[in-house]
């Protein structure tokens, strides 16, 4: 079950976190929720070519990705209003776990698809 939690908007040191936490603004929320898919963001696609002039594409490991849901790693949601962090932990596995990999990413000309590899263990 992912437990969102949201923290102030950007890294701060231990002191000043602790004392921003006291503000009823950043008071730190833990929600449980169940879930049927778990959305997994690929890092972005480099802009660069390799040495021989071709397109470099990039490969990341499974793990790397579910690293999102550590419990840990703060992920930043902007929307118009506001900007807040989640942290997202698995608390208990269902019997089926279902991926979604999030490839296509919209601008304001239109859709892209980020080709990286995701490397799933084998063993």
């Amino acid at each position: 079950l992912p437990i969102p939690t949201t923290d102030p908007p950007f890294p701060q040191p231990a002191e000043e976190k602790a004392q921003l936490l006291q503000n009823a603004e950043y008071q730190e929320m833990m929600v449980e929720s169940t879930f049927m898919y778990l959305t997994l963001d690929l890092p972005t696609a480099p802009l660069y070519k390799d040495e021989k002039e071709q397109l470099i594409i990039p490969q990341v490991p499974l793990f790397s990705i579910l690293a999102k849901f550590n419990g840990a790693t703060e992920k930043e949601y902007k929307t118009y209003k506001e900007n807040f962090l989640k942290r997202f932990q698995l608390t208990r596995l269902p019997p089926y776990l279902i991926f979604c990999i999030k490839r296509f990413t919209k601008n304001n000309f239109f859709v892209e698809k980020n080709p990286t590899i995701v490397n799933f263990p084998i063993t």
